[in-house]
């Protein structure tokens, strides 16, 4: 994508105060535990490309309140006392999930609701991530990283406030009709202009809003002064989750995983 054709447009900063998201390590500790096994998991085929924003709206409940987690999860480590991210799941490794980083998660969700940029968090809306890793940073500290560090690299990563956490979403939204016209709907028009966005690696980031008119999705997959780091996480909400957002004064929750859905093996050839 040349950079000419990338609009960038600053969301502006909340007006006053507000209250960070919550996560405090004694309550995390008690809600992340592990994926046993045969615990019911998301599957891709759980949703569908080109949902209808009512249709996605109501599937985001259902899913809330089934017992369907993400696979391979962020779990509480109770040796270490640590958050611990399953990275290479065959031979049973995983990567320190840095305490800060979820709540800077938290406050990109929170305020992606507050600015009514998104409408769920799961897949088929705000539910997969990228970074943003600044020219300079990636030059000095993490090109040079080998491939057999590359889960230390994540973590160094998730502990950087310089990178920016980015997100595409309205990911299965049906923003447009078959002769290529976006549909006929303010909302599913606003979602479609703002589907974009991203923040700095803090809890108390501030969102910005990324546009491509030459993308007739208005994906975004390149930011002038950034390494595109495409491998990101999978950010889904359930009653269950490990870590807390809130949301209109109600309090949800949600699992993050490094990994993303995987096919239902009971079901070949249901993807999407």
């Amino acid at each position: 994508m040349k950079a000419r054709w990338l609009i960038v447009f600053f969301v502006a900063a909340l007006a006053g105060s507000r209250a960070l998201a919550g996560n405090p390590v004694e309550e995390v500790s008690r809600r992340c535990k592990p994926a046993s096994q045969g615990e019911p998991r998301i599957f891709s085929s759980d949703f569908s490309w080109n949902m209808t924003l009512p249709a996605m709206k109501a599937r985001f409940e259902e899913m809330y309140r089934s017992p369907k987690r993400l696979g391979h999860r962020a779990y509480w480590d109770k040796e270490t006392k640590t958050l611990r991210l399953p990275y290479m799941k065959e031979r049973g490794e995983t990567v320190e999930l840095p305490f800060g980083f979820v709540q800077s998660v938290a406050r990109h969700v929170e305020v992606a609701f507050e600015k009514d940029l998104i409408d769920a968090v799961f897949f088929p809306d705000m539910g997969h991530s990228h970074f943003l890793i600044p020219d300079a940073a990636w030059k000095e500290k993490y090109e040079p990283y080998p491939v057999e560090k590359m889960g230390e690299m994540y973590t160094e990563m998730m502990k950087d406030p310089r990178i920016e956490v980015f997100y595409h979403t309205a990911e299965q939204l049906k923003t447009r009709e078959k002769d290529g016209s976006l549909v006929d709907d303010e909302r599913t028009k606003h979602r479609h202009r703002t589907r974009n966005i991203s923040g700095l690696n803090e809890s108390w980031a501030d969102l910005r809003i990324l546009q491509n008119p030459s993308s007739t999705a208005n994906t975004v997959s390149e930011v002038p002064g950034f390494y595109w780091w495409g491998a990101g996480f999978n950010v889904s909400a359930q009653k269950d989750g490990c870590f807390e957002y809130r949301r209109a004064g109600k309090t949800y929750y949600f699992d993050l995983s490094l990994f993303d859905l995987e096919s239902d093996p009971a079901k070949p050839g249901s993807d999407y």
